[in-house]
């Protein structure tokens, strides 16, 4: 029989729960391998089980499952690294940040999707009638019943997390600050609870010591989107701390608010970023990217000068542990230099726009290591030549247009 944070973990039917790799009977070791602090190979096993509870951003049938012993296991004082077990909560809850960055999360979508399906029940069963015949039948039922429980699995997550709000507060004054931070990251993503999480956080942002924490809950207020917060994120747009200048600014969009200062301020991260830290617990601390993301949001987003910014930070996003950053950047800058399908593709370079011609020659000059890793599509759907030699030799045959 298991005691502490895992209590009640072998009463759960793990056997007749399925992870993205089959049945979730494995399940119970991975928790046990957390509260261990056990580690085999290059990954914590933190990060394990979220490969199998939560690949790449899909909760699975069992991952509502293991939220109370998550929660446990984060309010032990006796564990170590409990940062990790709040982020696996962020996953639980809402997937990948990334998909819900610089906007926020909002449940209803899923709710309302989650009733649709269940709505379609008759349609279903018209459809599996249907069948020609009996494996197409099997086939049929089993497809319509992964679709119903992919979408339970994602709203029965979310709110097994939202449950344990309460509990998990405490969290916010703990003496860790990856463990403050992860949390406040943790309560920006539920509005629903907003009357009580804005006042947790704005005291946290009041108290907080470290840079990155504190930027992270002026981030959360903003993701909140309570108006009410406004005054407050505002209030540390002009601070000594870049960090929380930077936090200012990007929340600040999520209302709609862009005016020169918010500009200034993104202008500024985006080309010249703070150093990441573990304190910083958005889209893995890249101050950078998330900039830029906000910057999207504002009319001066093409602006030659916002899009100078963008590319002196791209071009220092190098090397193997940067590739995140520049692909976030680059797609998002590609994307809105390029936007959509033009109604005529340009012949050539020169029929280009000056921001556009700007990007396009900044691409061609990059070396293999520098090469953008994502927002290509955009470029060919404008018939910019993405390969290396073909871009450098579109770019060298200018024509003045």
């Amino acid at each position: 029989m298991t005691n502490g944070p895992l209590a009640g973990l072998d009463d759960v039917p793990w056997a007749r729960l399925r992870h993205s790799y089959g049945k979730a009977e494995d399940v119970p070791g991975h928790l046990r391998a957390m509260q261990a602090g056990d580690r085999e190979g290059h990954y914590p096993p933190s990060a394990q089980l979220a490969n199998h509870i939560v690949h790449q951003g899909t909760r699975s049938q069992a991952a509502a499952y293991t939220v109370p012993f998550l929660v446990r296991m984060a309010l032990d004082p006796r564990l170590v690294n409990r940062h990790r077990f709040v982020g696996l909560l962020v996953a639980i809850a809402i997937g990948l940040d990334n998909n819900h960055l610089p906007n926020g999360y909002d449940p209803r979508e899923d709710r309302e999707y989650l009733a649709r399906m269940r709505g379609e029940a008759d349609d279903w069963a018209r459809w599996i009638a249907e069948a020609a015949d009996d494996e197409q039948r099997k086939q049929r039922e089993e497809s319509c019943e992964q679709v119903l429980i992919d979408a339970e699995a994602v709203v029965s997550s979310y709110d097994a997390v939202r449950e344990a709000l309460p509990a998990l507060a405490v969290l916010l004054t703990s003496d860790s600050p990856e463990l403050r931070a992860e949390t406040a990251n943790l309560f920006a993503w539920f509005p629903e609870y907003a009357p009580t999480s804005v006042p947790l956080l704005k005291a946290f942002v009041t108290n907080e010591a470290s840079p990155g924490a504190a930027a992270t809950g002026v981030v959360a207020l903003g993701l909140l989107g309570d108006p009410a917060a406004v005054p407050f994120i505002e209030s540390y747009l002009d601070s000594p701390v870049v960090e929380l200048r930077w936090a200012s600014a990007f929340a600040l969009t999520r209302f709609g608010v862009a005016d020169p200062a918010v500009v200034d301020v993104l202008i500024q991260v985006v080309a010249r970023p703070p150093e990441k830290t573990g304190t910083m617990a958005f889209l893995s601390g890249s101050y950078g990217s998330l900039a830029v993301m906000a910057l999207a949001e504002t009319p001066e987003a093409t602006t030659l000068r916002a899009v100078e910014a963008m590319l002196v930070g791209l071009a220092d996003c190098t090397g193997v542990e940067r590739y995140y950053d520049r692909y976030y950047t680059a797609h998002r800058l590609f994307t809105l230099v390029f936007p959509g399908k033009p109604a005529e593709a340009p012949q050539s370079f020169g029929d280009l726009s000056d921001v556009q011609q700007r990007v396009v020659r900044f691409i061609a000059d990059q070396d293999a290591d520098g090469w953008p890793a994502g927002g290509m599509d955009a470029l060919r759907r404008w018939k910019v030549p993405t390969g290396h030699s073909d871009l450098r030799a579109y770019v060298g045959g200018v024509q003045a247009g």
